[in-house]
């Protein structure tokens, strides 16, 4: 029954991904949807896409682990995507643009690098989280039949990549709805169900380690610290999310949906976490692989057909999540390398709308063989992800609230990017430096930030004596 359950899951996905299909007609659908989307779609989108196979698997685990402190872990991603959204949203929709690097050439002229690197340094965090997606798929196909994980990896790759090829962002984002019902169903009742296995929610609470009931919990507040900085600053980047807002009717209905659906994203972590503490309760230190705790009590507390029905809840946040980064991965490097420095702008529609599904393709396939074969890449994937978005935040800001593009000279824009990324390198790389503040991030975003400060100031003198020297002309 639970394999029924599942197949019945993969068809209907497949069913719904390829009947949207149909309104993906031209380029601006694949990668925007067409700029047609609705409020509750962006919900569902929204949190469809944050909660993949990490969160689905992790938050659980981290919340028998760690107890309430968990939660840091867990809200940091929705409480930035939200800043984000209030306080660039409507700038980015109204520019119109497609990427995050059309909004800083539309301000500060094209440029090829100023083109080439946001994307390739966002794209690589996408990649990251897509090939992450993959081995999930593996390792709950294999709870369920005990079969390889492989076939798992291969099953879940061909369900999102045949429809996200064909349909782009709408079909993702039209699957998302389906997936999102799931998700969102399933993380509740098996919350449920395993808060009341423990003995109720106030039982739980009070069967927990001393540690484990305050926010700062076992990890303390240096961790919590540097997380919150770390994560911050590497998630405000986060492409699907700025697609999102582009993909949207209006600029007020893009913003809506990413916060709300932020909001469902936290609430979801949270009752995830719970049930890791719930776990803890019934099983202390006993779970063998607390990252299949929502899993395996899904098969153990359920009827067969019901647990058929929230493990698809699983595979529905690792499809999500999976064809959310595939999609935002082809746009970032289709739109900004392929067609407008490869080609130059020079592309019929038609032929574009080509390259994208193309390159849709090769880059899922590509991430499929790097997870399979030769899964330590994944690992520098994940690492120059890490350090090489934050740095684009001061470049982005200054692309913002710099609305004429005159008051940050291009070259300092694109030394920041360089130079931040040299330091980001230095400090992964020397342990001693590494340890002094977590790693490369907080250095290469601050290395970025005064560089962007010292440009604002030359722009300015600049500015004031090219304005000198003319009133000196009319006089």
């Amino acid at each position: 029954m639970i394999i029924a359950m599942m197949i019945f899951f993969i068809v209907a996905n497949l069913a719904l991904g390829f009947w949207s299909a149909r309104r993906t007609k031209n380029s601006k659908d694949y990668m925007l949807g067409d700029r047609k989307m609705g409020t509750g779609v962006l919900i569902f989108t929204t949190f469809a896409t944050s909660l993949g196979a990490g969160d689905m698997l992790g938050y659980p685990a981290l919340g028998y682990i760690q107890g309430w402190s968990s939660l840091h872990f867990i809200l940091a991603m929705p409480v930035v995507i939200i800043i984000m959204a209030l306080t660039v949203g409507k700038r980015y929709y109204d520019l119109k643009v497609t990427t995050i690097s059309d909004l800083v050439c539309r301000i500060y002229g094209e440029n090829k690098y100023l083109r080439i690197i946001p994307s390739i340094c966002i794209s690589l965090g996408m990649l990251s989280w897509l090939a992450a997606q993959y081995s999930a798929f593996g390792k709950t196909l294999n709870l369920l039949t005990g079969a390889d994980p492989l076939i798992g990896l291969l099953i879940g790759a061909a369900l999102f990549i045949s429809y996200t090829v064909v349909g782009g962002l709408v079909s993702v984002i039209y699957t998302d709805v389906l997936q999102g019902l799931f998700l969102a169903i399933g993380v509740i009742a098996v919350f449920i169900a395993v808060t009341m296995h423990g003995g109720g929610f106030v039982e739980v609470q009070q069967g927990l380690p001393a540690d484990y009931s305050t926010f700062i919990g076992p990890v303390g507040t240096i961790t919590i610290l540097m997380f919150w900085l770390n994560k911050g600053l590497s998630r405000f980047t986060n492409f699907p999310y700025w697609q999102r807002i582009g993909s949207a009717k209006d600029a007020k209905t893009g913003i809506r949906g990413i916060i709300l659906g932020m909001v469902v994203t936290g609430i979801l972590g949270v009752a995830l976490a719970l049930t890791g503490m719930a776990a803890y309760k019934i099983n202390p230190g006993g779970m063998s692989d607390p990252e299949m705790i929502f899993a395996e009590y899904s098969v153990s507390l359920f009827p067969k057909w019901l647990a058929g029905f929230f493990l698809g809840a699983l595979w529905a946040a690792i499809l999500s999540s999976a064809a959310g980064f595939l999609n935002s991965s082809t746009t970032l490097l289709g739109h900004d390398l392929w067609f407008k420095v490869i080609k130059k702008g020079q592309r019929s529609e038609g032929a574009l709308l080509k390259d994208l599904r193309i390159i849709t393709l090769v880059i899922g396939v590509g991430t499929l063989l790097i997870a399979w074969l030769v899964p330590s890449v994944l690992s520098l994937f994940i690492w120059a992800g890490v350090w090489l978005t934050p740095p684009l935040i001061p470049v982005l800001c200054a692309a913002i609230f710099d609305r004429k593009g005159d008051k940050i000279p291009k070259n300092y824009l694109i030394l920041s990017m360089i130079l931040s990324g040299i330091v980001g390198v230095v400090f992964e790389m020397i342990p001693s430096l590494k340890a002094l503040l977590s790693g490369g991030t907080i250095p290469a975003f601050v290395t970025s930030l005064v560089i962007i400060l010292i440009g604002a100031m030359v722009g300015y003198f600049d500015k004031k004596h090219h304005n000198n020297i003319n009133t000196q002309r009319v006089l």
